[in-house]
């Protein structure tokens, strides 16, 4: 059984007057690629990133910083947020501490999950709302294993976006099981340790 396509978009048409920088993904449209010389690096730019204990301690062992020097902080301490991912990516001059003059990541093999996922994300549908909704793991877990066996969860569709300032989707159309690896992998950064994105733009 094929992704029930026409069901994905009409979920996405109940939501996406509120995601005006992003797109629906289906299978068969242009994979990433990253394009180093056509970026401008937006994304380390103009998203807050949180982060996790291990991700915190990932950075501080690559870089060789105390976390109070990377992550945004009040009288040397890391601030704490109440959420699952409660520590925030420090910024300098408008753009990730870690983004260098040459609009490279200084401490790409240990950059956060949101970094990893960009420019893709995961969103909830709430069948009945037509609402985009948090969803916890349990559920979550199980709409995304329906959509990939070519089902509909009858509570929630999950959507996956990409966002549209990312000039890397040049690559050859996706195949379904592409998309299926992406969506997984997508979400499954976003419950396993991963942070969010706690600003964007419009």
């Amino acid at each position: 059984m094929g992704i029930p396509t026409a069901e994905l978009r009409s979920a996405w048409a109940s939501v996406e007057s509120r995601y005006g920088s992003y797109q629906l993904v289906l299978p068969g449209e242009p994979g990433f690629i990253c394009q180093p010389d056509s970026c401008d690096a937006y994304c380390c730019r103009a998203f807050n990133v949180t982060l996790d204990e291990q991700e915190v301690r990932n950075l501080g062992e690559t870089s060789g910083l105390q976390p109070a020097h990377f992550l945004e902080s009040e009288n040397g301490e890391p601030i704490v947020l109440p959420l699952a991912t409660p520590f925030v990516l420090g910024r300098r001059e408008g753009s990730c501490v870690f983004l260098s003059m040459e609009l490279t990541c200084e401490q790409y093999e240990a950059r956060p999950n949101p970094c990893r996922s960009y420019p893709y994300q995961v969103i909830f549908v709430e069948i009945e709302s037509g609402r985009a909704l948090q969803q916890g793991p349990e559920v979550g877990c199980k709409a995304v294993e329906a959509l990939v066996r070519g089902l509909v969860d009858k509570r929630v569709m999950p959507l996956l976006l990409r966002h549209d300032q990312c000039p890397g989707f040049t690559g050859p159309p996706s195949t379904e099981d592409e998309w299926v690896r992406l969506l997984q992998e997508t979400y499954g950064r976003s419950i396993g340790g991963a942070g969010e994105v706690v600003s964007s733009p419009p």
